[in-house]
């Protein structure tokens, strides 16, 4: 999810710990939980800093370790310390320390059903686990939690109970999660059945409920297209395999950009273009992004006729609205 979006669930977070009469007896106690559960919704991220050595850094590391089973036990440590000391309730370092873990975890989970993906089975298993069955920002998710939260703070409802209040909105949350991931395990299978020659399939969500973008590998194409209800609208056919066939694209993939887009894609493919003004333009990108008019996520690399890097770069050509939603 989005940095916006953990945000909020973590202040959502808080008010559903005042299900407990400790915490809606003592405003100290409930401000400490506020602040733990807030920066624990956003601690796995803090990986934001390797954006500071370059995207290619930022790639390969963002939702890595961060987001790893260690890390579910280090962030609600540290987060769960620094609050209680912070706020000195020492006394209540329990319930400090679990309702931080519990905003770690949930950050990880919501990450988990995004179509970009977390490592968080490492030091196990080190691909990359996503359920793509909700968008990076999800408006029905954003209604739920920054309703149930006006309520809260704004008091609107004088008599209502905040714990019952989150408790129905974190309800709500988990049988919507739990509807678009059956939702898309059934037009993962209808794109299967579509395609029976299938050798990867990879359906992403938009922001509309029942419209999905999928992207079909078979032995000898990639098949793209448009789930719109019930309709599968093929929009592009691309020839799958990589050409390696001229040297350009065999220099490029000793660049530093290609090597770290080629360790996070699923679905890699490459073109290159002669230049007008000479020289060689290969560009590398993750067809699981794809969109009809560009590759949003792209690598590029300029070389001179004698292969020599000019310039490389590496990074989403988009806007925040606009597909995919990753």
């Amino acid at each position: 999810m989005d940095t916006g979006s953990h945000l909020l669930f973590g202040l959502s977070l808080a008010g559903l710990a005042h299900l407990s009469p400790a915490v809606q007896g003592d405003p100290a106690l409930s401000g400490a939980i506020v602040c733990a559960t807030m920066i624990g919704s956003h601690a796995p991220d803090f990986d934001m800093v390797y954006r500071l050595r370059g995207m290619d850094e930022y790639l390969k590391h963002h939702r890595g370790w961060s987001h790893s089973l260690p890390a579910l036990a280090i962030w609600p440590m540290a987060v769960g310390l620094l609050t209680a000391w912070g706020w000195g309730q020492w006394t209540h370092l329990a319930p400090i320390l679990l309702w931080s873990f519990i905003s770690v975890v949930i950050h990880v989970l919501l990450d988990w059903t995004n179509a970009y993906g977390v490592r968080c089975l490492l030091p196990f298993r080190g691909e990359w686990m996503h359920l793509d069955s909700l968008c990076l920002t999800d408006p029905f998710l954003l209604v739920v939690h920054l309703g149930a939260t006006s309520v809260w703070l704004t008091g609107i409802l004088w008599n209502s109970d905040p714990g019952i209040l989150f408790a129905l909105a974190w309800g709500t949350t988990a049988l919507y999660a739990i509807w678009r991931v059956i939702h898309h395990d059934r037009i993962v299978f209808r794109v299967k059945r579509r395609f029976p020659e299938w050798q990867a399939v990879h359906v992403l969500p938009d922001l509309r409920w029942f419209r999905w973008h999928y992207i079909v590998q078979t032995g000898t194409d990639f098949h793209m297209g448009v789930i719109k209800g019930r309709r599968i609208e093929p929009s592009e056919d691309l020839p799958a395999g990589i050409d390696h066939s001229h040297d350009c694209v065999k220099a490029s993939m000793a660049v530093k950009v290609v090597q770290a887009l080629l360790s996070f894609a699923k679905r890699a493919y490459v073109k290159w273009q002669r230049q007008p003004e000479g020289g060689y333009l290969v560009t590398w990108t993750d067809l699981r992004f794809w969109r009809e008019r560009d590759w949003p996520l792209r690598a590029e690399v300029r070389m001179d006729e004698q292969l020599n890097v000019i310039e490389q770069k590496l990074g989403w050509h988009k806007k925040a609205w606009e597909p995919p939603y990753v």
